[in-house]
């Protein structure tokens, strides 16, 4: 698993580019740290629980790969295309895809963090731009800069200030903006969404031809799963329906489990079931958010798997399994 898996997945269900660095910073933190539970947790599923947690705290109102304002697309398209063409050829020849920085933020850096993406977005951009350098034995002491061989953003030791911050982020989106425009990009992608619904219906074909259940029918089975195992907990969550799915005709996911370890034996296809507390919540901040995610055997109704996680912060995602 590396960050940019992490982020395709969470592209689909629309995580803002700043919740998709923390997540995956947090991720790779786990991962380094051998977390066993990071380790196994299929990757829709790290990307349905953060979206959820995401939701809850109230800072997603646009997909991710669309720039959240017109100030931002209009400061992105003014770039020019020389400049376009070597940022996205110096992404592709990072060693790694996920950005990766030299030193963790700080408690104050993460929550000024949060708030200059959203003063990005209505138009806050820094002075001046990130300085950049070839080599790590380039980087000047104390200075923020890029590494451009690396992939490393380089963080002065002590702690940064707005702009620096605001660098970071504008270079960012230049780097993911570059990628976007990419003709492999914007290729990979129309082959990406057709192979996906290419999927899905072939999925669907499957799911009738073997007398399956339906949508409706997998959510109800989920929901009595749901109520023995974390009991009177279950009045307070609902269902959560992808509203993009939903225009399209379908409620649910439907996932090729073949090939899930955690899931071996458990069938070949499954509906993933989630359901929260988000509408329950008067202040997320301070009250405890709670999912419940269940996969159900799209053929037969049998439970492959479930779990719940809560929290109020993503450090507090570790998940809860229930037997079944």
């Amino acid at each position: 698993m590396d960050g940019y898996d992490v982020k395709e997945v969470m592209d689909q269900v629309h995580i803002s580019t700043e919740m998709q660095e923390e997540i995956i910073m947090n991720i790779q933190k786990r991962m380094k740290n051998g977390n066993k539970n990071t380790k196994t947790w299929n990757l829709t599923r790290v990307a349905t629980a953060a979206a959820a947690f995401v939701l809850t705290m109230g800072v997603v109102s646009f997909p991710v790969r669309a720039f959240v304002s017109s100030v931002v697309k209009e400061r992105m398209e003014s770039i020019p295309k020389e400049e376009v063409r070597e940022i996205n050829d110096m992404v592709q020849s990072k060693p790694t895809e996920a950005d990766v920085f030299s030193r963790e933020y700080s408690d104050d850096e993460k929550e000024r963090s949060q708030e200059l993406w959203k003063a990005y977005d209505d138009g806050k951009f820094p002075e001046n731009v990130i300085a950049q350098v070839d080599n790590a034995e380039d980087a000047p002491e104390g200075m923020l800069c890029y590494i451009r061989s690396t992939g490393v953003f380089n963080l002065p030791t002590q702690e940064m200030t707005d702009e620096e911050i605001l660098e970071i982020i504008d270079f960012q989106n230049k780097m993911r903006y570059a990628v976007s425009q990419s003709p492999e990009a914007q290729k990979t992608q129309e082959q990406r969404d057709a192979e996906d619904l290419a999927e899905r219906v072939m999925l669907e074909e499957k799911v009738k031809a073997a007398g399956g259940i339906s949508e409706d029918e997998a959510i109800e089975i989920a929901r009595k799963a749901m109520e023995t195992d974390i009991g009177e907990k279950a009045k307070e969550l609902k269902v959560y329906i992808n509203p993009e799915a939903e225009s399209d005709g379908r409620k649910l996911g439907l996932w090729d489990i073949t090939n899930w370890a955690e899931y071996k034996d458990k069938g070949d296809i499954a509906y993933s079931i989630h359901f929260n507390n988000i509408e329950e919540l008067e202040d997320p901040e301070d009250e405890k958010f709670f999912a419940y995610d269940c996969f159900v055997n799209a053929v037969d109704g049998s439970i492959c798997g479930a779990y719940s996680i809560s929290g109020n912060d993503l450090n507090d995602f570790e998940p809860v399994w229930y037997e079944h």
